[in-house]
């Protein structure tokens, strides 16, 4: 599990927009589909912004698998970790949120949560 393919797609001083792969593995025993989710992103405690997945993903069974996130960052609280953009320091990323994936016709509201620590330099590689 992780973030991969980070993408900045708008740097801006109040908002700012990028994207990211969330890789997860899937250790059920039968595929789902995921219609969408979204929730919140926060950097060692202080809350980033708003993220989505508006994509519809296959999840394999038993199997790897990537979310594609588009994350909208309010940027005054960006400000008080952009020391971290600058130095090998690791920053700690926590998502919270809640997704939509089921199978067939019935789709159920499933919690996203992520929390690991990341070198901000590796994810801008």
């Amino acid at each position: 599990m992780g973030i991969e393919n980070l993408r900045i797609h708008r740097f801006g001083l109040m908002e700012s927009s990028l994207s990211f792969d969330m890789h997860y593995f899937n250790p059920n025993k039968y595929g789902l589909k995921l219609k969408e989710a979204s929730g919140d992103a926060w950097m060692d405690g202080n809350l980033l912004g708003h993220f989505t997945v508006d994509t519809f993903v296959h999840i394999p069974a038993n199997g790897d698998f990537r979310l594609p996130v588009k994350l909208k960052m309010d940027m005054s609280h960006f400000v008080e970790n952009i020391s971290a953009a600058f130095t090998d320091k690791q920053v700690t990323l926590k998502l919270d949120g809640m997704a939509r994936t089921g199978k067939g016709f019935i789709y159920i509201n499933y919690p996203i949560r992520y929390e690991g620590k990341e070198k901000f330099s590796d994810l801008l590689k």
